[in-house]
Protein backbone atom coordinates (compact mmCIF):
# COMPACT_ATOMS: atom_id res chain seq x y z
CA UNK A 1 0.00 0.00 0.00
CA UNK A 2 2.84 2.39 0.81
CA UNK A 3 4.71 1.68 -2.42
CA UNK A 4 1.61 1.76 -4.62
CA UNK A 5 0.24 4.86 -2.86
CA UNK A 6 3.50 6.74 -3.32
CA UNK A 7 3.66 5.88 -7.04
CA UNK A 8 0.01 6.75 -7.67
CA UNK A 9 0.21 9.93 -5.59
CA UNK A 10 3.23 11.21 -7.49
CA UNK A 11 1.59 10.30 -10.80
CA UNK A 12 -1.63 12.12 -9.87
CA UNK A 13 0.36 15.17 -8.76
CA UNK A 14 2.07 15.36 -12.15
CA UNK A 15 -1.28 15.12 -13.98
CA UNK A 16 -2.81 17.77 -11.74
CA UNK A 17 0.09 20.14 -12.35
CA UNK A 18 -0.47 19.90 -16.10
CA UNK A 19 -4.26 19.63 -16.33
CA UNK A 20 -5.83 21.18 -13.21
CA UNK A 21 -3.47 23.71 -11.62
CA UNK A 22 -3.79 26.22 -14.50
CA UNK A 23 -7.59 26.07 -14.14
CA UNK A 24 -7.33 26.62 -10.37
CA UNK A 25 -5.13 29.67 -10.94
CA UNK A 26 -7.71 31.11 -13.34
CA UNK A 27 -10.51 30.49 -10.85
CA UNK A 28 -8.55 32.14 -8.04
CA UNK A 29 -8.30 35.28 -10.13
CA UNK A 30 -12.08 35.36 -10.45
CA UNK A 31 -12.45 34.58 -6.74
CA UNK A 32 -10.05 37.31 -5.64
CA UNK A 33 -11.81 39.79 -7.90
CA UNK A 34 -15.17 38.94 -6.33
CA UNK A 35 -13.76 39.12 -2.82
CA UNK A 36 -12.17 42.49 -3.54
CA UNK A 37 -15.52 43.78 -4.71
CA UNK A 38 -17.25 42.39 -1.61
CA UNK A 39 -14.60 43.91 0.67
CA UNK A 40 -15.04 47.26 -1.05
CA UNK A 41 -18.75 47.07 -0.22
CA UNK A 42 -18.00 46.08 3.39
CA UNK A 43 -18.76 42.36 3.08
CA UNK A 44 -15.25 40.92 3.00
CA UNK A 45 -14.19 37.84 4.92
CA UNK A 46 -10.95 36.24 6.04
CA UNK A 47 -10.17 33.16 3.93
CA UNK A 48 -7.69 31.84 6.53
CA UNK A 49 -4.23 30.38 6.04
CA UNK A 50 -3.18 29.18 2.61
CA UNK A 51 0.18 27.82 1.39
CA UNK A 52 2.22 30.25 -0.67
CA UNK A 53 2.42 29.84 -4.41
CA UNK A 54 5.28 27.80 -5.81
CA UNK A 55 7.26 25.15 -3.96
CA UNK A 56 5.27 25.22 -0.70
CA UNK A 57 1.93 24.74 -2.42
CA UNK A 58 3.32 22.01 -4.69
CA UNK A 59 4.84 20.19 -1.71
CA UNK A 60 1.54 20.18 0.20
CA UNK A 61 -0.32 18.95 -2.89
CA UNK A 62 2.11 16.09 -3.48
CA UNK A 63 2.07 15.15 0.22
CA UNK A 64 -1.74 15.10 0.29
CA UNK A 65 -1.90 12.95 -2.85
CA UNK A 66 0.65 10.45 -1.53
CA UNK A 67 -1.14 10.17 1.84
CA UNK A 68 -4.47 9.67 0.06
CA UNK A 69 -2.87 7.05 -2.18
CA UNK A 70 -1.50 5.13 0.79
CA UNK A 71 -4.82 5.29 2.62
CA UNK A 72 -6.82 4.06 -0.36
CA UNK A 73 -4.08 1.51 -1.05
CA UNK A 74 -4.63 0.06 2.42
CA UNK A 75 -8.35 -0.30 1.68
CA UNK A 76 -7.58 -2.08 -1.59
CA UNK A 77 -5.01 -4.34 0.08
CA UNK A 78 -7.62 -5.32 2.69
CA UNK A 79 -10.05 -6.23 -0.12
CA UNK A 80 -7.34 -8.25 -1.87
CA UNK A 81 -6.58 -10.10 1.35
CA UNK A 82 -10.25 -11.07 1.63
CA UNK A 83 -10.53 -12.12 -2.02
CA UNK A 84 -7.13 -13.83 -2.18
CA UNK A 85 -6.43 -14.27 -5.91
CA UNK A 86 -5.43 -10.80 -7.16
CA UNK A 87 -2.93 -9.69 -9.77
CA UNK A 88 -2.16 -6.45 -11.56
CA UNK A 89 -5.02 -6.73 -14.09
CA UNK A 90 -7.61 -7.57 -11.45
CA UNK A 91 -6.19 -4.77 -9.36
CA UNK A 92 -6.98 -2.27 -12.10
CA UNK A 93 -10.61 -3.42 -12.03
CA UNK A 94 -10.69 -3.00 -8.25
CA UNK A 95 -9.15 0.44 -8.66
CA UNK A 96 -11.81 1.52 -11.15
CA UNK A 97 -14.46 0.31 -8.71
CA UNK A 98 -12.85 2.57 -6.10
CA UNK A 99 -12.98 5.44 -8.58
CA UNK A 100 -16.69 4.81 -9.13
CA UNK A 101 -17.40 4.76 -5.39
CA UNK A 102 -15.24 7.64 -4.19
CA UNK A 103 -15.24 10.00 -7.18
CA UNK A 104 -17.68 9.25 -10.01
CA UNK A 105 -20.84 8.60 -7.99
CA UNK A 106 -20.37 11.58 -5.62
CA UNK A 107 -19.54 13.82 -8.60
CA UNK A 108 -23.00 13.19 -10.05
CA UNK A 109 -24.40 15.31 -7.23
CA UNK A 110 -21.36 17.28 -6.07
CA UNK A 111 -18.99 17.83 -8.99
CA UNK A 112 -15.39 18.85 -8.23
CA UNK A 113 -15.40 22.55 -7.34
CA UNK A 114 -13.08 25.40 -8.19
CA UNK A 115 -12.26 28.26 -5.80
CA UNK A 116 -15.05 30.82 -6.02
CA UNK A 117 -17.74 28.30 -7.02
CA UNK A 118 -21.14 28.33 -5.34
CA UNK A 119 -21.24 25.44 -2.86
CA UNK A 120 -23.52 23.95 -0.23
CA UNK A 121 -22.53 24.09 3.47
CA UNK A 122 -19.45 21.97 4.14
CA UNK A 123 -21.11 19.73 6.74
CA UNK A 124 -23.99 18.88 4.38
CA UNK A 125 -21.58 18.10 1.55
CA UNK A 126 -19.45 15.85 3.77
CA UNK A 127 -22.46 13.85 4.97
CA UNK A 128 -23.83 13.36 1.43
CA UNK A 129 -20.41 12.43 0.05
CA UNK A 130 -19.83 9.85 2.79
CA UNK A 131 -23.31 8.39 2.32
CA UNK A 132 -22.87 8.18 -1.45
CA UNK A 133 -19.41 6.62 -1.30
CA UNK A 134 -20.53 4.00 1.25
CA UNK A 135 -23.76 3.21 -0.62
CA UNK A 136 -21.96 2.91 -3.96
CA UNK A 137 -19.22 0.66 -2.56
CA UNK A 138 -21.78 -1.55 -0.82
CA UNK A 139 -24.03 -1.61 -3.85
CA UNK A 140 -21.20 -2.61 -6.18
CA UNK A 141 -20.22 -5.40 -3.78
CA UNK A 142 -23.77 -6.75 -3.82
CA UNK A 143 -24.05 -6.52 -7.60
CA UNK A 144 -20.72 -8.27 -8.25
CA UNK A 145 -20.54 -10.77 -5.37
CA UNK A 146 -24.17 -11.16 -4.34
CA UNK A 147 -25.81 -14.49 -5.13
CA UNK A 148 -29.31 -14.29 -6.47
CA UNK A 149 -31.33 -11.56 -8.18
CA UNK A 150 -32.64 -10.09 -4.93
CA UNK A 151 -29.19 -9.21 -3.63
CA UNK A 152 -28.17 -7.77 -7.00
CA UNK A 153 -31.38 -5.70 -7.15
CA UNK A 154 -30.70 -4.48 -3.61
CA UNK A 155 -27.22 -3.44 -4.75
CA UNK A 156 -28.61 -1.40 -7.62
CA UNK A 157 -31.11 0.23 -5.28
CA UNK A 158 -28.33 1.08 -2.84
CA UNK A 159 -26.30 2.74 -5.61
CA UNK A 160 -29.28 4.81 -6.73
CA UNK A 161 -30.53 5.76 -3.24
CA UNK A 162 -28.24 8.79 -2.55
CA UNK A 163 -29.19 10.33 -5.88
CA UNK A 164 -32.88 9.85 -5.16
CA UNK A 165 -32.37 11.68 -1.86
CA UNK A 166 -30.40 14.35 -3.71
CA UNK A 167 -27.23 16.27 -3.01
CA UNK A 168 -27.36 19.50 -0.96
CA UNK A 169 -28.05 22.54 -3.13
CA UNK A 170 -25.32 25.15 -3.55
CA UNK A 171 -25.72 28.54 -1.91
CA UNK A 172 -24.71 31.96 -3.20
CA UNK A 173 -23.52 32.91 -6.66
CA UNK A 174 -20.58 31.36 -8.46
CA UNK A 175 -17.71 33.70 -9.31
CA UNK A 176 -16.21 31.45 -12.00
CA UNK A 177 -17.52 30.96 -15.56
CA UNK A 178 -19.51 27.81 -16.23
CA UNK A 179 -17.12 26.64 -18.98
CA UNK A 180 -14.20 26.79 -16.54
CA UNK A 181 -16.14 24.82 -13.93
CA UNK A 182 -17.09 22.12 -16.45
CA UNK A 183 -13.51 21.83 -17.70
CA UNK A 184 -12.24 21.45 -14.14
CA UNK A 185 -14.86 18.84 -13.22
CA UNK A 186 -14.16 16.67 -16.26
CA UNK A 187 -10.40 17.06 -15.85
CA UNK A 188 -10.58 16.16 -12.16
CA UNK A 189 -12.54 12.99 -12.91
CA UNK A 190 -10.07 11.99 -15.63
CA UNK A 191 -7.14 12.46 -13.24
CA UNK A 192 -8.96 10.53 -10.52
CA UNK A 193 -9.69 7.64 -12.90
CA UNK A 194 -6.03 7.43 -13.90
CA UNK A 195 -4.98 7.62 -10.24
CA UNK A 196 -7.27 4.78 -9.19
CA UNK A 197 -6.41 2.56 -12.15
CA UNK A 198 -2.71 2.91 -11.39
CA UNK A 199 -3.23 2.53 -7.64
CA UNK A 200 -5.31 -0.62 -8.07
CA UNK A 201 -2.88 -2.17 -10.54
CA UNK A 202 0.23 -1.36 -8.52
CA UNK A 203 -1.35 -2.52 -5.26
CA UNK A 204 -2.34 -5.77 -6.96
CA UNK A 205 1.15 -6.19 -8.39
CA UNK A 206 2.91 -5.63 -5.06
CA UNK A 207 0.32 -7.71 -3.20
CA UNK A 208 1.05 -10.68 -5.47
CA UNK A 209 4.83 -10.06 -5.49
CA UNK A 210 5.05 -10.02 -1.69
CA UNK A 211 2.65 -12.92 -1.12
CA UNK A 212 4.23 -15.88 0.77
CA UNK A 213 5.31 -18.68 -1.56
CA UNK A 214 3.90 -22.07 -0.57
Amino acid sequence: AILAGAVAGLFASALQAVRLVPLIHQAEMYESGGQDAAAHQGHGHDSGWMPTQGLERTAYTVLANVIAGIGFGLLLAACYALRGDVDMKRGVVWGLAGFAAFHLAPALGLPPELPGAAVAPLHDRQIWWLMTAAATAGGLALVVFGRGPLLKAAGIGLIVLPHVIGAPAPEGQSLVPAELAVSFATGSLAVAAAFWALLGGMTGYFFRAFAPRT
